[in-house]
């Protein structure tokens, strides 16, 4: 699993790059939401589908040797066994493997969702008390797929991305909400597989109207990344120009994070393949993803 890379600012990219979004933004907090939560570490996957983290808040997990998990808080202050155990790497369809689980760890709430394949509802593990007790909720009772995506934008708000691999480098994604800190949820009907159904490698949402989708990259539009304003009803592409020098790289957006109207949107770079991945390109936005401006490039 790659996790840190050394910071390295390149001369030729000093400028700052500003992205417009043509259409108005609801920028907050949703009315009527409860105030938003710190960012928690998000987990989602690369290009090559391992499983790597977007954001590192400071919490992580592991498995044991018995396929435990094992959630860190805080640097490693704190330990604690979820009642949840997995299957290392990737076991296509199985629904219960690492690379198929969905995490998302803050300090107020922890959240695993797994399941979904071979008879197995779709699931979800949470925590509001960092390990203490947990409780498990259904999401759906269908069998959808093998990825997933999940957080919190506060203890109560919540979103799952459940994807479905279709072959040929297609997928078909489901976007479930809750607000009720995840003891129920509801799909969203929307547009997302009618406007780009292809490997979905990151999500993310500012409120409960702002979310964007990032998926593997492609040789026709990158980086490919989607976007919403009313909450995953309807999505459209949102076209990113970066200077001339990313031109020669395959780019693979993650899951974009959001601390209020700060958000941080990674990109991977990549050479000769998914797997040869050499540094991350950071977007980042001060009005809750109405513009986003390039800030640095870091290598491996």
């Amino acid at each position: 699993m790659r996790r840190g890379f050394w910071l390295r600012k390149i001369p030729w990219f000093g400028a700052l790059l500003l992205i417009s979004l043509s259409a108005m933004f609801v920028s907050g907090i949703s009315e009527g939401s409860s105030v938003a939560l710190k960012p928690g570490t998000v987990y989602t996957r690369d290009s090559a589908g391992e499983q790597v983290i977007a954001y590192n808040a400071g919490h992580s997990y592991s498995l044991d040797k018995d396929g435990h998990v094992i959630i860190s808080y805080s640097n490693g202050k704190s330990k604690v066994k979820a009642p949840l155990t997995l299957i290392p790497g990737y076991r296509e369809d199985s629904g219960m493997s690492e690379h198929e689980t969905g995490f998302f760890i803050s300090i107020d709430k922890t959240a695993i969702t797994y399941g979904g394949s071979r008879g197995t509802p779709v699931q979800v593990l949470i925590s509001n008390n960092q390990g203490k007790t947990w409780n498990t909720y259904p999401v759906t009772k269908e069998l959808i797929g093998t990825t997933k995506n999940i957080g919190f934008i506060s203890k109560n708000e919540g979103w799952i991305v459940l994807s479905r691999f279709n072959g040929m480098g297609s997928e078909n994604h489901y976007i479930y909400k809750t607000k009720d800190g995840g003891k129920s949820w509801s799909e969203v009907k929307g547009n997302a597989n009618t406007v780009y159904a292809r490997v979905l490698t990151g999500a993310g949402f500012v409120n409960d109207k702002i979310g964007f989708l990032g998926f593997r990259y492609e040789t026709d539009f990158q980086p490919a990344i989607c976007w919403t304003q009313d909450g995953g009803k309807s999505w459209t592409k949102l076209h990113i120009k970066l200077p001339d020098g990313f031109a020669d790289y395959s780019l693979t957006p993650l899951s974009p994070v959001f601390d209020g109207a700060t958000g941080q949107f990674p990109i991977l770079l990549s050479k000769d393949g998914a797997g040869n991945v050499v540094g991350t390109v950071y977007l980042t936005s001060q009005n809750y993803g109405k513009t986003w401006k390039y800030n640095k490039v870091v290598f491996r």
